[in-house]
């Protein structure tokens, strides 16, 4: 769970992540009861109740309302309303990947999961044999990050080339995001992450006035790492750690305490202990990575366009 808050990876390694999560928390489901019936129909494919509760367990568990005895509630039916959605979505941009072509060769999902192996330093056999102590399947993972490449090739083939980045932004955010580029620079922290029900501003007040120490409040409130430590998560190299949690310690004092902030899907306070400045990578160094990012969540909305176009053509039967 540790690299789920400090740092963003590929999104295949996301899907990963959130595969494991599906296990991780799943709780039992009466199978033989959901199997056969219909949550919706997708131009003629069938996605059923019991496959859509799956996917939906990790929101159920952030949600607090993952025991059955929630299952009539308002909230889950929500939950699995917005879960449907998703799926809709996948469902009709793999139905027109199909159509326009779009194929994955089994060598590149191998390639695929190799690199999510190295990132965790592991051989791509190793990292196999942890997909199943997950209790997931391999095949199941393969399928998620084919899924994940033929979605990139999609935002290539249909909004890429509309997205066009200038020079003029690249140099813009590279003035202002220099923290991000040092090459070797360091931060100690103890961090802090709220269930999703607590009373943030509540917690935060009692840390201000002195009511409570940080490392009280992260044995008391914490759903995050290192919790029996007070949250610490040691020296951390700039290049590891989010934008949003850098950009939040970037201003603080030594030994201070950040205002709330959000990392992911998660409110949290961050303690800086330390920080240490390191030597700044060039422009022409971060060029093509600062592209990457400022082209990412420009390709989303073209992307969210498209996906209105799929939706509006095709035929799509909600049976919730």
């Amino acid at each position: 769970m540790f690299i789920t808050y400090i740092r963003e990876k590929s999104m295949a390694f996301r899907f990963l992540i959130a595969l494991a999560a599906v296990v991780m928390f799943a709780a039992p489901v009466r199978a033989e009861l959901l199997v056969n019936k219909i949550a919706a129909v997708v131009n003629g494919e069938i996605v059923t109740l019991y496959d859509l509760k799956q996917l939906a367990i990790p929101e159920l568990k952030k949600a607090g309302v993952l025991d059955p005895k929630y299952a009539e509630s308002p909230k889950v039916k929500s939950i699995l309303n917005t879960v449907l959605e998703k799926v809709v979505a996948e469902k009709l941009f793999l139905q027109d990947a199909e159509r326009r072509g779009v194929t994955v060769e089994e060598s590149e999902i191998e390639n695929e999961l190799r690199k999510m192996a190295q990132q965790r330093g592991m051989t791509l056999e190793k990292a196999k044999e942890q997909i199943v102590n997950e209790g997931l399947t391999v095949e199941g993972v393969k399928e998620r990050v084919k899924v994940s490449i033929i979605r990139q090739r999609l935002l290539g083939m249909m909004v890429g080339r509309k997205v066009v980045i200038t020079k003029e932004e690249i140099q813009r955010f590279y003035e202002e995001h220099k923290a991000e580029f040092e090459a070797d620079g360091k931060v100690e922290v103890s961090l802090l992450i709220f269930d999703p029900v607590a009373d943030v501003t509540e917690v935060r007040n009692e840390l201000s006035a002195g009511k409570i120490s940080f490392e009280e409040a992260v044995q008391k409130y914490s759903v995050g790492p290192g919790k029996e430590q007070g949250g610490y998560l040691g020296e951390l190299g700039v290049k590891d750690v989010s934008p949003k949690m850098l950009a939040a310690v970037q201003e603080m004092k030594n030994g201070s305490v950040s205002d709330v902030v959000s990392l992911g899907s998660s409110k949290a306070l961050i303690k800086l202990h330390s920080r240490t400045k390191g030597s700044l990578r060039s422009l022409d160094e971060v060029a093509q990575e600062i592209e990457a990012k400022l082209r990412a969540p420009r390709l989303e909305a073209s992307f969210k366009e498209y996906a209105e176009k799929l939706r509006n053509n095709a035929v799509v039967d909600v049976r919730l």
